[in-house]
């Protein structure tokens, strides 16, 4: 997952000037999107995507979608491309919580045993809440704008990458 973040955040700091110069119209061409999700994995696009209490999964991942871990839910990973995080009360995430171009809120009882990042969003724990990992927020502006929710925001519509299709795979 950091790495992740880390090639995500070379690709935008390439990207900012472009981003800056046109309002976020820039095109990178010539790319493949691909995101693989294994059977125990939660996945959405579009939707918001709740862990239930007794529904257990590796990851939860939404796309263009805010993910919710509701109270009496375990799940490894959780991540949120243009959406927000919300780990409410009772919740617990065993590792890392990560939301691009969105929020992340932690409940008072919940517990994040990994790093909790937001990049073009910021990091909300209510008092009570536990976070035992590193947390790391990055939100910029450029001309009045936040370059990581332009770029999610292209990159989700299809304008950032013009030769892109979005696939999803299941292992």
């Amino acid at each position: 997952m950091t790495s992740l973040i880390h090639s995500f955040l070379a690709v935008l700091l390439f990207a900012t000037p472009s981003l800056a110069e046109d309002g976020g119209e820039a095109a990178l061409h010539d790319s493949t999107c691909s995101i693989s999700v294994k059977k125990s994995d939660l996945f959405s696009r579009g939707t918001t995507l709740r862990v239930e209490g007794a529904q257990g999964a590796h990851d939860a991942v939404a796309l263009d979608g805010d993910v919710v871990v509701r109270a009496g839910a375990t799940v490894k990973d959780v991540v949120a491309m243009r959406g927000n995080v919300t780990v409410e009360a009772g919740a617990r995430v065993l590792g890392k919580v990560v939301a691009l171009g969105g929020d992340v809120h932690v409940a008072e009882s919940a517990i994040l045993e990994g790093e909790v990042s937001a990049l073009g969003g910021r990091v909300h724990a209510a008092p009570g809440a536990t976070l035992r990992g590193e947390k790391n927020e990055l939100s910029l502006q450029v001309n009045g704008k936040d370059p990581v929710q332009l770029f999610m925001g292209q990159l989700f519509s299809g304008k950032a990458f013009a030769h892109c299709k979005l696939r999803v795979t299941q292992e």
